[in-house]
């Protein structure tokens, strides 16, 4: 069964949160992509989605992907996310 788009959200949302409880920090999703296989979600940390100090921006944090069944991928940054998604 096929979950929407809010449903895909609430996943990544998820995602994020526990990736910056590992971090001992606070991030959040600043955007997102629909792609016929689900969903992109970007993040970065708080601080820099608040201020855009680039000193506070995150690096090498690849996209989280959710599927359209809800499974949940955090993508590489070494790879573009339309190559990576591909050979999923």
């Amino acid at each position: 069964m096929a979950i929407s788009f809010e449903q895909a959200e609430v996943i990544a949302e998820r995602a994020v949160r526990a990736l910056a409880d590992t971090s001992n920090d606070e991030f959040g999703i600043v955007g997102n992509e629909t792609i016929d296989e689900g969903w992109l979600f970007f993040y970065n940390s708080k601080e820099f989605i608040e201020t855009g100090n680039f000193l506070s921006s995150l690096a090498g944090n690849g996209p989280i992907f959710v599927d359209r069944s809800g499974a949940v991928k955090i993508l590489p940054s070494a790879t573009p996310w339309q190559e990576t998604v591909k050979s999923l």
